[in-house]
């Protein structure tokens, strides 16, 4: 045999046992993420994120149609400018005006992701709160007499034989 004629064999027999090694190994399973594995604030963020682009499209619909409203509100209600009397071949937007709706909308979905966050914060129990102060003990002075022992804290009771107002 020549030398390429090795060289091939070689090569053959190698991609063989190769392709037989990776036919009998299994393919990998991902593994899940564990809930340590990420800080809470990336969480959070997370949860933001898919909030704002979940809601992205349903405030791009309410923008554009609040401000086609106000628009034709602002024109003193022109039949020309009714929202909904146009052609559907009729782009009514300015490119300025397309900008200006995106850009309220990316506000109004952040600021639901915002609120989102801070429902979810006001529903959670606080992580790092403080024990509650644990009630003590105070034995109750002896009451003697007509005091009550509330007024007993304040005033000590009478000396016994002394006359009233005249404490010993």
């Amino acid at each position: 045999m020549a030398a390429g004629g090795r060289r091939r064999l070689a090569a053959l027999v190698l991609a063989g046992a190769g392709a037989t090694a990776a036919a009998a190994q299994e393919p990998p399973v991902p593994e899940p993420y564990a809930p340590e594995e990420f800080a809470p604030a990336l969480h959070h963020l997370r949860r933001a994120e898919i909030v704002a682009v979940g809601s992205f499209p349903f405030a791009l619909l309410f923008s554009t149609l609040v401000y086609d409203y106000a628009r034709w509100a602002g024109s003193g209600f022109v039949d020309d400018a009714a929202p909904f009397r146009r052609g559907l071949d009729q782009d009514p937007f300015s490119d300025g005006e397309k900008v200006g709706i995106a850009l309220a909308a990316v506000g109004v979905a952040v600021g639901v992701a915002v609120a989102d966050y801070l429902i979810g914060q006001a529903a959670e129990e606080p992580r790092y709160a403080a024990a509650p102060p644990r009630a003590r003990r105070v034995p109750a002075p002896p009451a003697a007499g007509l005091f009550l022992p509330s007024l007993a804290t304040l005033w000590p009771p009478p000396a016994a034989g002394a006359p009233a107002g005249v404490n010993g």
